[in-house]
C-alpha cells in the first residue's frame, strides 16, 4: 500500500514543480511591471538657514516626511543648519561649501534648501559639486534670479511677500492701525523696505523710517512739546494706516517696549532674524506676518497674507517627486499660492471670535474636538441614546422572553389536550405510504372505526364513490411526477358521501424509496360555496339577460312610438276641422306618446348609467360660465308669476365635468322645482366650501317641500311624491347616477310648505378669483 502511495507521489511531483514554475513566472513579471522607484529608499539632505533647534525646525522635518510619504516617496532625511544669524558672510560660505561636500559624499540623491540666507550662501559658495546634483529651495522670500539662473539643476518655489493684502487684512480685522515693521541693515532688509515702501505707495498707505514718537509729533495738528510719558502720544486714536520701519539695531530697547504699548500698534513680521524673531514678545497686541515663519508655532502670531507652512510641504513634496523622476518643472522658480490664514489658538488668546470672518479667511490650528464639536455632541448624544436604546431593548427583551417563557409553559400544559380537541374537531388527517399499507392519524381510524394500525389502497376504495372508484383507482399514487398531488373524491368515512381531497407528496432520499406523507381534509364546505358562487353567477347572467332583454325591448317599443308621435304631430298641424273634441283627442294621443317616450327615454338613460355604458366627456369648465348657459336656456320655461334668480359670486371656480350631462341634472332640478312651485322664486347658484375643496351648485325653490320622512326615498326608483303628477319618477334616479360618476354627491335640504334646496357638490379644480359682473340677481321676465 505505502509502494502505491509513493508511486502515486511521484506522478504528480512533475505537476507541482509546473505550478511552482509558473508561480514564480509571474511573480518575476510583476516585479518587473512594478515601477522602479516604487520601493527605493531615497536619501535627502535639507540645509536650513537657520540655528540647530530653531522653532519651526521639528515642523518641518516631520511635514515633509508627511507629504513624502503622501506621494510615495520613501526617504532618509539628513538635516543640517547653516546658522547664518550667527556666522559672518565668509564663514558662511565656507560652511556652505562644507555641507555640499558632505551631502554628496552621504550619497544624497537631492538638496533640498529652506529660506533665503540658505539658498544665497549655498550657491554664492561656488562648490562645483551642487552642480552635478537635483536641488530644490523653498520658502525663498526674496529670491536672486540672476544667480538662481546660473544653476540649471536648481529649482525651487518663492512666497514673495505681498505687503499691501497682509495691511488690509489687519486694517479689516482691526481698523486703522500703526503697523511696525523690524529689520536691519542688511542688503535683504534693505530689499525687503524697498518691496514694502514701493507698494505702499501705490496702494496709497503712508510709509515712515525712523522714531516713531518723532512721527507722531510731526502729523499732530497742535505740535507739543515733547513729553517724558509717551504713552499718551502711542495710545492717541489715529484715523488712517501707516508702517514705520524700526531699526531694531539702532534703536534701544525701552524705544521698542514703549512703541509696542500702543493700542492701535501692530507688528508685522517681514523676516525672521535674531532681531526681529521675539519683537513680538514687547507688543500687547497680536501680530501679523507676510511670511509663514513662527506662524503655527506662537500664539501671539495670529496670521497674514502667505503660504502656510503645510501648503508649502505639500507643493515643495511634489516638486521633489518630480525631480527625483528626472523631470524639470515648468519654470525655474515657481510662486506658492497665497491664503488668508488665521491661527485659532491666537483668536482665543486675544478674545477675537472666528465667526462672521470674510469667506476667504482660513482658520488653521482648530483643535480635533472644537472642529468637529457639534458632530461629536451630536455623535455623544446618538451614542448615549443607542446605548440607552439597547439596555432598554435588552430589558425589554428579558422581560419579554420571561413572558414568553411563561406563556409557553402555560401553553405546554394544555398543548396535548387542545391538539387532541383540534384534531378531534377537525376534518383533517395526517397519512404517509409505509410497507404494510398507509397509516393514518388515530383519529381517523375512530372516525371509520377501524382497528388495525395499517389501512391499504384496496380498503380505502369500499369508502369512495362508486362514481369515482375508476378514478381513484388510476390516479392514487400512480403518478411518476414527484411534485405536489391534489385528488378529490366523494367518500362515505361518516355516514353519508362528502367531499374529500388527497393532499401527498413525494420526499426523495438517496438510496432509497420515495417516502409518500400527506393529508387528507374535508372539502365539503369549499364545494358548498362553489355551488353558490356558480348559482351566484347563473343568476347574474340571468339579470344581465334580462338587463339586455329592457333594453331591446325599450329600443323596439320606442320604434313605433317615434313614428305614433311624428304623425300624431302632423295630424294636429294639417287636420283642418272645427270639432274641438277631435282636436283635445289629438292632443290627449301627442302629449301621452310624449310622456310615453320619456318614459322610455329616462328607463333607457338610467339602464346605460346601471351598465356603464353611457359616455363621459369631462372637461375643465368654469361654473359660472356654465349655469349662466343652463339659466339663459331655461329662462323662457318658468311659470309666469315665478321669478327666476340667479346667485353667483364674484370669485369663478373650475370643475371637471361633462357639461351637457351636468345640464341633464341641473335642468332636472330647475323643472322639478317649476312644477311644484306655485308662488314666490326659483334660484340658480354655487358656492366655493373651503374646508371641503369644492364647488356646491344648487336650485333653491319656495315651493311644496317634502317630508324628512321622504328625503332618503326621493332618489328611488319610480318614486312620486304626487301620484298625478307627470313623469315616471326616474329622473332624481338618473340625476344620482350622473353625479356620481362625476365623483360628486347629491345633497338635499327641504321642509313642507317652505320649499327644497338640491345641491350637486363637485371637487373644485382651481379657484382663479378674477371677478365677474356680467350676471347679477334679475327677475325673470
Amino acid at each position: 500500500m505505502y509502494i502505491k502511495q509513493d508511486g502515486a507521489n511521484k506522478k504528480k511531483r512533475p505537476t507541482i514543480n509546473k505550478w511552482i514554475y509558473r508561480f514564480l513566472a509571474i511573480v518575476s513579471m510583476l516585479l518587473v511591471v512594478i515601477p522602479a522607484g516604487a520601493n527605493v529608499h531615497y536619501k535627502i539632505g535639507v540645509i536650513h538657514s537657520y540655528e540647530k533647534g530653531y522653532h519651526d525646525a521639528e515642523r518641518y522635518h516631520q511635514t515633509l516626511e508627511k507629504e513624502l510619504s503622501t506621494v510615495g516617496i520613501k526617504a532618509e532625511i539628513n538635516d543640517l543648519f547653516l546658522n547664518c544669524d550667527e556666522l559672518r558672510y565668509e564663514d558662511e560660505l565656507v560652511r556652505a561649501s562644507f555641507f555640499i561636500d558632505e551631502l554628496t559624499d552621504w550619497g544624497a540623491d537631492i538638496i533640498v534648501i529652506f529660506n533665503n540666507q540658505a539658498a544665497y550662501s549655498m550657491l554664492k559658495c561656488d562648490n562645483p559639486r551642487l552642480r552635478n546634483i537635483p536641488v530644490v529651495f523653498s520658502g525663498v522670500y526674496h529670491p536672486d534670479r540672476e544667480l538662481i539662473g546660473q544653476f540649471p539643476n536648481v529649482t525651487g518655489f518663492s512666497d514673495i511677500p505681498d505687503f499691501v493684502s497682509t495691511i488690509r487684512m489687519i486694517e479689516n480685522m482691526m481698523g486703522k492701525s500703526r503697523i511696525v515693521v523690524m529689520s536691519g541693515s542688511g542688503m535683504i532688509d534693505k530689499q525687503m523696505w524697498e518691496n514694502l515702501d514701493n507698494q505702499c505707495k501705490e496702494a496709497g498707505i503712508e510709509t515712515y523710517e525712523g522714531d516713531v514718537f518723532e512721527h507722531i509729533l510731526a502729523h499732530r495738528v497742535v505740535r507739543n512739546a515733547y513729553l517724558e510719558e509717551k504713552d499718551e502720544l502711542i495710545n492717541e486714536e489715529i484715523d488712517t494706516t501707516v508702517v514705520m520701519r524700526l531699526m531694531s539695531e539702532a534703536m534701544p530697547l525701552r524705544t521698542i517696549q514703549q512703541t509696542a504699548r500702543g493700542s492701535e500698534t501692530y507688528l508685522m513680521l517681514t523676516s525672521r532674524t535674531y532681531n526681529s524673531m521675539d519683537a513680538q514678545e514687547f507688543f500687547v497686541n497680536p501680530s501679523f506676518a507676510v511670511i509663514n515663519e513662527g506662524f503655527g508655532s506662537n500664539t501671539k502670531m495670529l496670521g497674514g497674507y502667505f503660504c502656510p507652512l503645510e501648503s508649502q510641504m505639500k507643493h515643495l513634496a511634489e516638486g521633489i517627486a518630480l525631480r527625483l523622476q528626472g523631470k524639470m518643472p515648468a519654470q525655474q522658480i515657481t510662486p506658492l499660492p497665497k491664503e488668508y490664514v488665521l491661527n485659532w489658538h491666537a483668536l482665543q488668546r486675544y478674545g477675537i471670535s472666528a465667526t462672521g470672518l470674510p469667506e476667504e479667511y482660513t482658520v488653521m490650528y482648530i483643535p480635533f474636538f472644537v472642529r468637529y464639536r457639534s458632530l461629536l455632541i451630536s455623535g455623544f448624544l446618538l451614542a448615549s441614546f443607542l446605548i440607552v436604546a439597547v439596555i432598554a431593548f435588552l430589558i425589554y427583551s428579558i422581560c419579554h422572553e420571561r413572558g414568553r417563557k411563561r406563556e409557553a409553559l402555560r401553553a405546554l400544559r394544555y398543548e396535548h389536550e387542545t391538539l387532541e380537541l383540534a384534531i378531534e374537531g377537525g376534518m383533517t388527517y395526517a397519512w404517509r405510504r409505509e410497507k404494510g399499507g398507509l397509516s393514518f392519524d388515530p383519529h381517523f381510524y375512530k372516525l371509520i372505526h377501524y382497528t388495525d394500525k395499517f389501512i391499504t389502497r384496496e380498503q380505502i376504495l369500499q369508502y369512495i364513490h362508486p362514481q369515482d372508484r375508476e378514478r381513484f383507482c388510476a390516479r392514487f399514487l400512480q403518478s411518476n411526477q414527484y411534485t405536489n398531488q391534489r385528488e378529490q373524491y366523494r367518500c362515505n368515512f361518516s355516514g353519508k358521501y362528502q367531499w374529500w381531497e388527497f393532499r401527498y407528496n413525494y420526499v426523495l432520499s438517496d438510496g432509497h424509496a420515495a417516502v409518500v406523507t400527506g393529508l387528507l381534509q374535508n372539502i365539503q364546505e369549499v364545494k358548498d360555496r362553489e355551488t353558490e358562487l356558480i348559482e351566484a353567477r347563473n343568476i347574474a347572467e340571468q339579470a344581465e339577460l334580462k338587463q339586455s332583454f329592457l333594453n331591446n325591448m325599450s329600443h323596439e317599443i320606442r320604434t313605433p312610438l317615434n313614428a305614433i308621435v311624428g304623425f300624431s304631430s302632423i295630424l294636429t298641424e294639417t287636420l283642418q276641422t272645427d270639432d274641438e273634441e277631435i282636436k283635445e283627442y289629438i292632443n290627449i294621443i301627442h302629449t301621452n306618446t310624449d310622456l310615453l317616450l320619456n318614459l322610455i327615454n329616462d328607463i333607457l338613460e338610467l339602464s346605460r348609467i346601471d351598465s356603464g355604458a353611457a359616455s363621459f366627456t369631462r372637461q375643465d369648465k368654469n361654473v359660472r360660465t356654465l349655469l349662466e348657459s343652463y339659466y339663459r336656456t331655461f329662462h323662457v320655461q318658468v311659470k309666469p308669476g315665478l321669478e327666476f334668480l340667479c346667485d353667483f359670486p364674484d370669485e369663478n371656480y373650475t370643475v371637471s365635468v361633462d357639461p351637457m350631462r351636468l345640464q341633464q341634472v341641473v335642468t332636472n332640478f330647475l323643472s322639478n322645482a317649476n312644477k311644484f312651485t306655485e308662488s314666490g322664486y326659483i334660484r340658480l347658484g354655487y358656492r366655493y366650501i373651503a374646508e371641503e375643496d369644492k364647488i356646491s351648485i344648487f336650485v333653491e325653490d319656495t315651493g311644496k317641500g317634502i317630508p324628512k320622512n321622504e328625503l332618503e326615498m326621493i332618489f328611488s326608483r319610480f318614486y312620486k311624491r304626487d301620484e298625478f303628477a307627470q313623469g315616471a319618477g326616474l329622473g332624481l334616479a338618473i340625476c344620482q347616477g350622473i353625479v356620481l360618476r362625476l365623483h360628486g354627491q347629491i345633497k338635499v335640504e327641504s321642509e313642507v310648505g317652505k320649499g327644497s334646496r338640491f345641491s350637486v357638490l363637485l371637487p373644485a379644480v382651481a379657484a382663479d378669483g378674477i371677478q365677474n359682473d356680467s350676471v347679477r340677481q334679475k327677475p325673470a321676465s
